[in-house]
């Protein structure tokens, strides 16, 4: 028997997969798989263990011999052209799986063929699977404390009440001020109040004038649409009131109505994540507002816009500034 001694790991595995025989032979077992690869007995754990990875992916029929010992083959053809492709892999010094430090894991990140093959995106849908096939027995891989806060806006006459949301990028959705508590946050107040100020344009927390009051805590299992992993989220939802008159919007804040807010889609398409509160007397209709209405022409209507496409506003500008001057000299 061909001896293992200095062949390279990664040579030493290829050769187990490509030792992997199809549907249409009899599986065989770790100690037949070594041989075959043209290794020694002492690699037949070895073997083992990558014939285990093998059947997470489901490429593999696993069964047991009657001695007890583990036997397998390609499940399909194509589980062992999947199969001789990690070798391939293997052999070539490629990996399969790219973009690992990206955080692009939510299910409407962009497609095509790279996408495919990016890390984070097979993680979502992976643990999104194991998530829909267990349910609430799955066992979470991460924890998370979340401080969230409600900022509603009073109903023009004729109107409805919104309700600030912010877009995030990376779970490329919308979502309410708020995030994680950090470790040197001393309590979740000073998570919401340190979120607020981050997050919202030109805003200062003054304990005389904004007040954050506790709404709800509940707990909820979610796959995370940014690290990809079934995460343990620890909730706390906060009302904001406040004297200011108004509340200045970012490029990626604007105001969505209750029904928005409740079907968790805004009107442009994108998801919104939110918790509808269940202990709250009234619900979102029972909570003060924060800021009267925009009056009528003002506000979000208009310069909403502008703040999403600042470049084309500029660009509008710049024209019709082009236009004025062209037409003084022709006077």
């Amino acid at each position: 028997m061909q001896s293992a001694a200095g062949v390279p790991y990664r040579e030493r595995v290829a050769r187990m997969l490509r030792a992997v025989p199809p549907i249409s032979e009899p599986a065989i077992g770790p100690a037949e798989l070594a041989r075959r690869a043209g290794l020694d007995e002492r690699d037949a754990p070895r073997a083992e263990a990558a014939m285990a990875v093998l059947g997470v992916l489901g490429v593999l029929e696993l069964r047991t011999s009657g001695q007890g010992e583990p036997l397998f083959r390609a499940v399909t053809p194509i589980a062992h052209g999947c199969i001789r492709s990690l070798a391939a892999h293997l052999d070539q010094g490629m990996e399969v799986f790219l973009n690992w430090g990206r955080a692009e894991a939510g299910a409407d990140s962009p497609t095509g063929g790279s996408a495919v093959l990016s890390g984070p995106r097979f993680l979502f849908a992976m643990e999104s699977r194991r998530f829909a096939e267990t349910g609430t027995s799955a066992s979470p891989l991460a924890a998370a404390e979340i401080a969230q806060v409600v900022i509603k806006e009073g109903a023009a006459p004729g109107g409805e009440s919104r309700y600030l949301v912010q877009y995030d990028a990376r779970s490329r959705q919308y979502q309410l001020i708020g995030g994680h508590r950090r470790p040197d946050d001393g309590t979740i107040e000073h998570t919401v109040i340190r979120e607020l100020e981050e997050e919202l344009t030109d805003f200062s927390f003054h304990q005389d004038s904004d007040t954050v009051t506790e709404l709800q805590r509940f707990e909820r299992l979610a796959v995370s649409r940014t690290s990809g992993v079934l995460t343990h989220y620890r909730m706390v939802l906060f009302h904001l009131r406040t004297r200011r008159e108004r509340i200045v919007l970012g490029p990626a804040d604007r105001w969505v109505s209750e029904r928005e807010l409740n079907s968790g889609r805004a009107d442009d398409g994108r998801r919104i994540l939110f918790s509808a509160l269940t202990d709250l007397a009234g619900g979102l209709a029972g909570l003060e507002p924060v800021v009267p209405a925009a009056p009528a022409g003002t506000g979000p209507s208009r310069w909403g816009l502008v703040r999403r496409h600042p470049w084309e506003a500029m660009g509008l500008v710049l024209g019709l500034l082009g236009l004025a001057v062209s037409i003084l000299q022709l006077l």
